[in-house]
């Protein structure tokens, strides 16, 4: 997860387990829009065998063998019908895994949204990229193909954010002048704030770094808040520049 990091570095901030595994969440982001529920990214689903379940310390069992995801929907009074659009970040396991249960679409009703060239990308796997595409989480499903930087709804836009994969995108969602950035696997926790701490997940790492660096200047610049999908403790919080980088005001820590 922290790449050329070294394991002195980043244990102080995510202490690993026995096996060298670190706790991370995998946190999607529901927003209530006047055209209806919008869902970003799915989680890792349900149809993982045994073994996978293992090797990743996967925990999403819901009641009455929902997901979790499912689970925090209904505590908020909505069930998987009542989503009408499903936007993917990109297409790796742990994003699009719920997209399809065994039985066929998790939100059956939703209009499913992804950059065209992610699409493609997900479909052509080679060696290094097929262990996290795996198809039974995208095929099948008539997505709504986007193009670049693209506003998929009034205060709804994708934002190209290349590196972890060539075609990632973050999500940009403004509303009563406040601006929010679902960053997904740009920077997947607060920990890999700094610009050099970047995932050996990553196909681009360059890339990944200037991208970041494009995006930090404009997040401090214009106030975002910034939603992190896989810290499993800081929630979102705006980017201050310190002494050697950048660090997080005005967090928001589960309790």
């Amino acid at each position: 997860m922290f790449g050329i990091v070294p394991k002195a570095l980043w244990a102080r901030r995510a202490p690993p387990d026995e096996r060298n595994r670190i706790p991370l969440a995998l946190r999607c982001l529901l927003i209530e829009h006047d055209a209806g529920l919008v869902l970003i990214d799915t989680g890792i689903g349900n149809k993982e065998n045994t073994k996978f379940i293992d090797i990743y310390g996967v925990e999403n069992k819901g009641a009455n063998g929902r997901t979790q995801l499912e689970d925090a929907l209904a505590a908020l009074g909505h069930r998987p019908e009542d989503i009408r659009r499903v936007i993917n970040t990109h297409l790796h396991f742990d994003h699009a895994g719920g997209n399809l249960s065994r039985e066929g679409l998790s939100f059956p009703s939703a209009q499913y949204i992804v950059q065209r060239r992610e699409l493609h990308f997900a479909r052509h796997t080679n060696e290094r990229t097929a262990g996290s595409y795996l198809a039974p989480n995208f095929e099948g499903i008539p997505f709504q193909l986007i193009d670049g930087e693209t506003e998929i709804l009034p205060g709804i836009r994708g934002l190209p954010t290349p590196g972890h994969v060539p075609y990632h995108q973050s999500i940009l969602i403004q509303s009563a002048g406040e601006t929010a950035c679902f960053v997904a696997d740009l920077v997947p926790t607060s920990a890999h704030l700094p610009l050099p701490w970047i995932m050996g997940y990553d196909l681009e790492p360059l890339v990944t770094l200037e991208t970041r660096r494009r995006i930090y200047q404009r997040a401090e610049a214009e106030g975002w808040l910034l939603v992190f999908e896989h810290d499993p403790h800081v929630v979102s919080g705006r980017l201050a520049r310190e002494e050697k980088g950048f660090g997080l005001v005005e967090q928001r820590v589960l309790g």
